[in-house]
């Protein structure tokens, strides 16, 4: 069942093994859970597309769930209906004891090495292949890391053109985390060459001083061709778990850790129970306690959100915390309304995590997070996390110098993480306030309002390891509650990039900075924190959290333009991103022109702009803003898309027509890039000839009207397919009905890849 050149590349991952004292066997756990899971992984999977292709408007068909339906109890016993579970959650808010009354991790005590109110600060993300990706994220000051397996995932395939000898990117990862745990790494350097010069890396802490890791395993909708179960590709997060777990439970409980993951995209409670079934499973095959290990979850998706308290009931054994996945979400938010003409959404570009319906999002994930965490009136049993910060800092050998420009970069995480800070403190008074009176933090910790103070948002994402930007995100994050004023009221310090004042890390508050978050609710206007207010009565019924208010703010596409640039913007990550990953990169830097910031990527950025330029195509959407289509010019910042070409007026609709402008434009930016990186002597890191196969995936998936959800996957089916193959695949995923697919497979006239991949990309399951 794993293929034999994994076999044998990776011996010490497979095979029976020794676990906290149990004899247990890597293939035969797979294979025993797939078997047992793989008919409900199938169920929710045609679930989620048969509510994608629902005719029924978004605010019906992505409603509330109704009082009465009900949700089965993985830990036992009758089914919960939606109004207990939400009943349960007041109650535990409300400090009231009910037949209903749940709070999260009530079972296990959460280590205070994971907890994420006690260990405050930022959470460092991405793969653990190359080797020297995982010592950086060991030797980061991050308190937090997350070895991913899912969006900045090594890869799962072998790109086509890749030398066999190429380790299968998944299994190195995993294989490095064993050998590190194990203490293999611990006074030996790592040597690769780079750029023609041999580099040396080693582990600089004690593992004593390691942050605590936590695996982010594939989403259900992803399969692994390489391990298999009964002829067919297994389940992505079944493999990682098991491999995770078998070869590091036992390292990681000696160095006083443990066995913790991070589960994305879940959407429903029947997903994830298919989570918590798989979790103890395997807990019962090591031989430890339900709830020994611990998990938190990306809400990352739209429709997770309206039944996130029955969620969180499902994993109330375990789930540490819910992080706002902030890319996904948007590109969920996107998704949920492409079949609607007055649901498309403004530029991608434009919506960021201070644009009102992100910040309701922000403020609905802490809340809920608060109402399942209390105990004995303390956030003692679970926290909310903050999202990613995704901008990265140039090093000083960059080719143009835009190394000048990192000072936007560390300001802007600085910012992020006040932000999130602020928006994470929730102030529940003991009485009734008079009207219109918002006690300030200072009124709260002077005792002079009286209620209970929650500083909920102590932890948040970071995509890169460099110390001078890990310390500006863990600065806000780790800061007392008494110093926060301080934070902001520092005097305002700037250093000038470009021309123009840009604040320094330890700055105070521009105005500018200082008015969104006054907009925002989060100070007053003296600029002094507000913490929000949530009374006791606000929420002592069900009713009162499901409301049409709150959907409308959480759901509701925002308000913006459409602009021809932004257009050309959203092609032009779409296509940087799928040419990465077309080479095997899911962890992709790209430049970002526009912003002069350099930006760590990952499958979300894909499914974000794919899905915007795919509703703007189905709908010919009207361009708001008077624009002009831009072509490639040369700049001291590199190649970029600045030199106006023609105007498009406001208006205009996005035909194909307008489409294939904005293609052209960017097959010319293209060539324009590699001939400066010839002029350079640069050649590059990527396989130049999968640049014309993004070209010809976008065009195909932009104007086919088959919408793929986790469109990511055309690109690992092709990123792996011959030149051959790579054509029939794409008539069988975005052309051709699956019959005539079938006949053209029996009949020779297309090879069983293209059937393969048109089911993998449609969540069909037939034969």
């Amino acid at each position: 069942m794993i293929r034999q050149d994994i076999l044998q590349k990776f011996p010490d991952l497979f095979g029976a093994k020794r676990v906290n004292g149990r004899d247990v066997h890597v293939e035969r756990a797979i294979e025993a859970l797939t078997r047992e899971l793989e008919p409900e992984i199938e169920a929710v999977l045609r679930a989620r597309r048969a509510l994608l292709e629902s005719p029924e408007p978004v605010s019906r068909k992505y409603a509330w769930p109704a009082w009465d339906e009900a949700f089965a109890d993985p830990l036992g016993g009758k089914p919960w209906t939606c109004r207990q579970i939400v009943q349960g959650l007041v109650d535990n808010f409300l400090g009231r004891e009910s037949p209903w009354r749940w709070r999260l991790n009530d079972e296990v005590p959460i280590p205070e090495h994971v907890h994420p109110a006690r260990n405050p600060g930022l959470e460092l993300t991405g793969p653990w292949h190359p080797l020297d990706m995982a010592f950086n994220a060991l030797n980061s000051a991050a308190p937090m890391n997350m070895p991913d397996f899912e969006d900045a995932s090594p890869p799962h395939f072998r790109p086509d053109g890749t030398p066999s000898t190429e380790p299968v990117g998944v299994f190195a990862a995993m294989q490095n985390a064993k050998e590190i745990f194990e203490g293999r790494w611990n006074d030996r350097p790592y040597e690769v060459v780079k750029k023609g010069k041999t580099r040396a890396y080693r582990i600089t802490k004690p593992p004593a001083k390691w942050p605590t890791r936590l695996a982010r395993p594939p989403s259900l909708h992803l399969r692994y061709d390489h391990v298999t179960v009964d002829g067919r590709p297994a389940p992505g997060m079944v493999v990682i778990t098991v491999l995770w777990a078998f070869n590091n439970f036992d390292a990681l409980v000696r160095a006083g850790s443990g066995v913790y993951f991070y589960i994305p995209k879940l959407q429903t409670p029947r997903e994830a129970l298919i989570v918590e079934r798989l979790l103890s499973r395997i807990e019962e095959m090591i031989g430890v306690a339900p709830g020994t290990i611990k998990a938190k979850m990306l809400y990352e998706e739209g429709n997770a959100g309206r039944q996130l308290p029955a969620i969180l009931w499902v994993l109330r054994r375990r789930l540490l915390g819910t992080n706002v996945g902030r890319w996904d979400y948007l590109g969920s938010l996107i998704e949920m309304w492409r079949d609607d003409p007055q649901g498309v959404f403004p530029d991608p570009q434009s919506i960021g995590m201070a644009t009102p319906n992100m910040i309701a999002y922000q403020r609905y994930n802490a809340l809920l997070m608060l109402m399942a965490g209390l105990k004995g009136g303390e956030l003692a049993n679970a926290s909310p996390i903050g999202g990613m910060a995704a901008v990265m800092i140039y090093q000083a050998g960059d080719p143009y110098g835009r190394s000048r420009y990192n000072p936007l970069a560390l300001r802007a995480m600085a910012v992020d993480k006040i932000r999130e800070r602020l928006l994470g403190l929730v102030f529940v008074p003991d009485g009734t306030l008079p009207p219109g009176e918002a006690p300030t933090l200072a009124d709260v910790l002077a005792g002079r309002v009286k209620g209970r103070l929650h500083d909920c948002y102590r932890q948040s994402w970071v995509a890169s390891p460099e110390a001078e930007y890990v310390g500006a995100g863990n600065a806000p994050l780790q800061a007392r509650l008494e110093h926060l004023q301080a934070i902001l009221d520092a005097p305002v310090q700037t250093v000038d990039v470009a021309g123009k004042p840009v604040p320094t890390v330890p700055s105070g508050l521009v105005e500018a900075e200082r008015t969104l978050l006054q907009s925002r609710g989060v100070l007053d206007a003296k600029g002094r924190i507000v913490p929000r207010v949530v009374t006791r009565e606000s929420l002592d019924a069900p009713e009162k959290l499901f409301t049409a208010e709150l959907w409308d703010a959480i759901n509701r596409p925002p308000k913006g333009d459409v602009t021809i640039e932004h257009v050309q913007h959203s092609f032009y990550m779409a296509a940087n991103y799928g040419f990465q990953i077309l080479n095997g990169n899911f962890a992709a830097a790209i430049d970002d022109y526009e912003l002069k910031l350099r930006f760590m990527n990952d499958l979300a950025t894909y499914r974000i702009y794919v899905s915007w330029l795919w509703s703007l195509v189905r709908h010919e959407a009207p361009i708001t803003r008077d624009g002009h289509l831009l072509r490639q010019v040369l700049t001291e910042d590199g190649v970029v898309l600045g030199a106006k070409a023609e105007p498009v007026a406001a208006g205009t609709r996005f035909t194909r027509e307008l489409f294939q402008k904005v293609w052209t434009y960017h097959d010319e930016w293209t060539n324009a890039f590699f001939a400066e990186q010839d002029r350079r002597g640069d050649p590059g890191r990527f396989d130049r000839s999968k640049a014309p196969v993004i070209m010809e995936l976008l065009r195909r998936q932009l104007l086919s009207p088959r919408w793929i959800q986790h469109s990511a996957r055309v690109l690992f089916v092709v990123g792996q397919a011959s030149p051959q193959e790579r054509t029939p695949i794409l008539e069988a995923i975005f052309d051709l009905p699956r019959a005539d697919v079938a006949a053209r497979v029996k009949a020779g006239a297309m090879p069983a890849s293209a059937l393969a991949a048109h089911d993998y990309a449609l969540d069909v399951f037939e034969g």
